[in-house]
């Protein structure tokens, strides 16, 4: 993967493009001697949502009426967002992730340097861009903080930079643009490389964006089932057993049709401390065979189709599968992608979509990982499509995990059932104890050890999650299942 600084923005004088690592040069690619644009060649994977994560301060009133530098940038992406067909821009206002140059997730900063190099004696602004073959997989855009920065239309202020100018021309070089004026073309576009009184997109800045962006696949929409839809499961990942486990059934006489997904780093943005780094995620069926593994989702030869479905994961060094799967039981292992850098654990997340396109369904699913203490709980999520309510038994178990060979198996797991609003429905120490474990029972489903936890509830329609942990703040491997009481289809 190269890395390079894609564009300096000047406000006096030409810079050229400046490489952080060895690249064969830079692509210009007047489409037509006419176009007043060029293209770096690159772009993003046709139908990405491409989340850039804004950390541009707080609170701060504007000339314009922007509220902060955060809410001018969120307006520049959604001005480009007007003319893209098959990529959008997704801002994250006051985003809590740390910027890093190397996390694969594209980050808009104010800072004194550039990841530590150091700007140009002018540059306002610098666009870091790594690339893959013909793909971008991140971009982060820096804002010189040792200039004056407001927000305001019209003729430049003397000693004042308007950011939402300088925003609108860096997120031009996030979609892939380029300068025309240093391509040799005299027309009037903000893609231009000099900042001037010119404040908004041109007929020529809009005609590149969709070059690169008209043409694609159509968006896919999966198809509502009342089905269990959603399945995710979110636990502290470690080597060896300790890695994230999730194992589901699709049932029925005809495929289901599925995305999993295995997200680590970019869940710091969701505040989650020590997210996994670089997660990968590998597909096996029951008879223990691997059958599909991926890395870096962008490399996947489904990757289209997966942004297709808006199923893209935010960062590039998440992983994902789109798969279709008959009548089984498969298993998927989510753990850390050995980079030589030594950083294997973290907390992941493993997740089942089930795209409802055909008559099969994935129609339980568990997951085994290592529940810690505080706010490391093992949480799994599912969505109960309507419009019906639908039985489920929802188990922790723990200490039954031992006569599988399991090491430091849970001692003793709880588990709380909570709606899509966090209140608590229903909360569990020794499945016996509950008021339905008859119900538990009934099914066939009753844990093997009075310590482990279960419940049987009606739900409607809506999201659900279960949060394991362990009585007492004890620790261990912990599995948390949802199995699907309603008849499977035929």
């Amino acid at each position: 993967m190269d890395r390079l600084i894609f564009h300096v923005f000047s406000g006096k004088k030409l810079l050229k493009i400046t490489f952080l690592a060895a690249f064969g040069g830079a692509v210009l690619l007047p489409l037509e001697d006419a176009a007043g644009y060029t293209l770096d060649g690159r772009k993003w994977t046709t139908n990405r949502t491409v989340v850039m994560h804004l950390s541009l301060g707080g609170p701060q009133p504007l000339q314009d009426g922007s509220a902060s530098f955060n809410h001018s940038a969120a307006t520049a992406l959604q001005t480009w967002n007007q003319h893209l067909a098959h990529m959008q821009f997704a801002p994250v206002i006051a985003s809590p992730l740390p910027s890093d140059k190397s996390d694969a997730d594209n980050s808009v900063l104010f800072s004194s340097t550039v990841f530590g190099d150091a700007f140009g004696n002018t540059t306002l602004a610098v666009t870091v861009i790594a690339r893959r073959d013909t793909t971008y997989s991140d971009a982060d855009v820096v804002f010189n903080n040792r200039y004056v920065w407001d927000s305001y239309a019209g003729p430049r202020q003397s000693g004042v930079e308007d950011f939402h100018r300088v925003a609108l021309h860096e997120f031009g070089h996030v979609l892939g643009l380029n300068h025309p004026d240093q391509a040799g073309q005299s027309v009037s576009a903000l893609m231009n490389s000099r900042i001037g009184n010119l404040d908004s997109l041109t007929g020529d800045d809009i005609a590149g964006a969709r070059a690169i962006y008209d043409a694609g696949p159509p968006y896919r929409t999966s198809t509502p089932t009342a089905n269990l839809v959603n399945l995710s499961t979110r636990a502290f990942i470690g080597t060896g057993e300790k890695v994230l486990i999730g194992g589901f059934i699709v049932q029925g006489s005809q495929p289901a049709t599925l995305v999993l997904r295995g997200i680590g780093n970019s869940l710091g943005a969701r505040g989650i401390r020590n997210p996994m780094r670089d997660p990968m995620m590998e597909l096996f069926n029951a008879s223990g065979t691997r059958i599909a593994v991926n890395d870096d989702w962008i490399d996947s030869t489904d990757a289209e189709t997966i942004a297709s479905y808006r199923l893209d994961p935010s960062s590039s060094l998440e992983s994902a599968l789109y798969r279709s799967l008959t009548a089984g039981a498969y298993t998927v292992i989510v753990k850390s992608f050995d980079n030589g850098d030594g950083i294997l654990t973290g907390t992941g997340l493993v997740e089942l979509f089930d795209l409802g396109d055909t008559g099969g369904r994935a129609g339980n699913i568990s997951a085994r990982g290592e529940v810690l203490g505080l706010d490391d709980a093992m949480i799994a999520g599912f969505i109960v499509g309507g419009p019906q309510s639908k039985n489920v038994v929802v188990r922790a178990i723990g200490p039954s995990l031992s006569s599988s060979g399991i090491n430091g198996a849970l001692p003793d797991p709880t588990l709380e059932l909570r709606d899509a609003s966090g209140g608590l429905i229903a909360s569990n120490n020794d499945w016996q104890t509950d008021p339905q474990a008859s119900l538990v029972q009934s099914a066939g489903l009753a844990p093997t050890r009075t310590q482990e936890a279960a419940l049987h509830r009606n739900l409607p329609a809506g999201a659900y999650t279960a949060i394991v942990r362990g009585a007492n703040n004890s620790t261990g491997i912990g599995l948390v299942e949802v199995y699907d009481l309603s008849p499977p289809p035929n």
